[in-house]
C-alpha cells in the first residue's frame, strides 16, 4: 500500500511539475494608440470602410452606419458582435431599438472578421480593442448619450470598455456576454502545447453542422481553426487581469439564456456570467438600476433574426431599460434612417 502511495504522489509530482513549466504564464497587454487619430467620425467611418472593401469582406459584414439623422439623436447605439460573426448576430434586435428611439445606430466590425478564417486566425485581441474603443469615442458625436450592446465576446469587450470610459457609456446592455468558455477543454491552450494537443485529437479546424446554404451562413464563420481560440483565450486572460467589472457605474443589462441544467448557453459559462454581474453589483458604486434578465426561450445567440428566442420579452425589456436609464422616448415613425 505504502508502495503504491508513493508512486501515485511521485506521479502527481512530475504532472504538476510538468503542467507547471509548459504553462503560459504571460498575458498579453494592450494600451490604446490615441495616435490614430480622424477629423471626426465619419473621417473614422470611411477609413474603416476602405479598410473592409481592401480585405474583401463579405457582403452585409462591414461596419455599418444607420443614419437617423445628420444632427446628434439623443442616444446613439453601438453595437459589437462576438468571436467569428458579425452585425447579423445583432440587427434585428438593435434595428428595432433604432426605429423605436430614433438612435443613430453603429454596428462595428472587429478586426479580423467577415473576411475570412485565416484573418480570424491571425488577428489578436489588442486589435479588437482598438477598433471597440475607436468606434465608442467616435460614436459620442452621432448621439447625446451612448447606448453600448454588446453579445458574447462583444459583451466583455463592452464591460471593459465601460469601466474604462464612463464618461462614454450611459447604458450597457449584455446579450450572453463571453467571460469564460461553458467547454473548460478551451483553457488547454494555455499550455504551451496545447494548439498541437488540440490539433492532433480534433485537427485544425472546427468544422460547423449548420448548412453552408443556410442564409446564417453569410454572417458568422462556419468553420474556424482551433487556434483562433487563443485569441479570445488571451483577451479573456487580459481584461481579468485587469478585472474592470467592479468599476462598471453605467447601468447594466445582462441577459442570459437558461431553461434548465439542459437547456442552456452551452457557448458562454452562465456561473462566469452571474460572477460578473456579481462583481458589478458589489463595485464601489453599482447603479440601482442594474437588471439581470434570464431568457428561457432561447439560445447563446438573443438578437438575431437567425437564431430563435423570445425576441418579443427581449425587445419589450431592452425598451423599457433603455428608457429607464436614459431618457429616450419613443419617436414618431415618420424619420427614416439612411445607410
Amino acid at each position: 500500500m505504502r508502495i503504491i502511495i508513493k508512486w501515485v504522489i511521485a506521479i502527481t509530482l512530475i504532472l504538476s511539475s510538468f503542467l507547471v513549466s509548459t504553462y503560459n504564464w504571460s498575458t498579453g497587454e494592450y494600451n490604446y494608440d490615441s495616435s490614430r487619430k480622424f477629423e471626426n467620425f465619419d473621417a473614422f467611418y470611411q477609413n474603416e470602410l476602405e479598410l473592409s472593401a481592401k480585405e474583401n469582406t463579405r457582403p452585409n459584414n462591414e461596419e455599418l452606419l444607420v443614419r437617423v439623422s445628420e444632427e446628434k439623436t439623443p442616444i446613439v447605439i453601438v453595437y459589437i458582435h462576438g468571436f467569428g460573426a458579425s452585425r447579423g448576430e445583432g440587427e434585428e434586435v438593435t434595428n428595432k431599438l433604432t426605429e423605436y428611439f430614433g438612435a443613430n445606430t453603429y454596428y462595428l466590425r472587429l478586426p479580423g472578421h467577415g473576411t475570412n478564417p485565416e484573418d480570424h486566425l491571425h488577428t489578436n485581441f489588442q486589435k479588437y480593442l482598438q477598433d471597440a474603443e475607436d468606434s465608442l469615442i467616435y460614436a459620442r458625436e452621432l448621439g447625446d448619450k451612448t447606448v453600448l450592446v454588446g453579445t458574447s465576446m462583444g459583451g466583455n469587450i463592452a464591460s471593459y470598455l465601460a469601466a474604462k470610459h464612463p464618461d462614454l457609456v450611459d447604458s450597457l446592455v449584455l446579450a450572453s456576454p463571453f467571460y469564460d468558455f461553458d467547454d473548460p477543454s478551451a483553457h488547454f491552450f494555455r499550455f504551451h502545447w496545447g494548439k498541437s494537443f488540440i490539433n492532433g485529437i480534433k485537427g485544425e479546424m472546427r468544422i460547423s453542422k449548420t448548412d453552408p446554404r443556410d442564409e446564417s451562413a453569410k454572417y458568422w464563420y462556419l468553420d474556424q481553426y482551433y487556434a483562433a481560440i487563443q485569441n479570445i483565450l488571451e483577451l479573456k486572460r487580459f481584461v481579468d487581469k485587469a478585472n474592470p467589472y467592479p468599476q462598471i457605474t453605467a447601468p447594466t443589462l445582462l441577459m442570459y439564456y437558461y431553461k434548465s441544467e439542459r437547456e442552456h448557453d452551452f457557448v458562454a459559462s452562465i456561473p462566469a456570467m452571474l460572477k460578473v454581474y456579481d462583481a458589478i453589483q458589489t463595485g464601489p458604486n453599482p447603479n440601482p438600476k442594474n437588471k439581470l434578465l434570464k431568457i428561457e426561450n432561447g439560445a447563446h445567440v438573443l438578437l438575431s433574426k437567425y437564431v430563435k428566442s423570445d425576441k418579443e420579452l427581449i425587445e419589450k425589456e431592452l425598451i423599457q431599460f433603455i428608457k429607464d436609464t436614459t431618457g429616450a422616448e419613443e419617436v414618431k415613425k415618420s424619420k427614416k434612417s439612411k445607410r
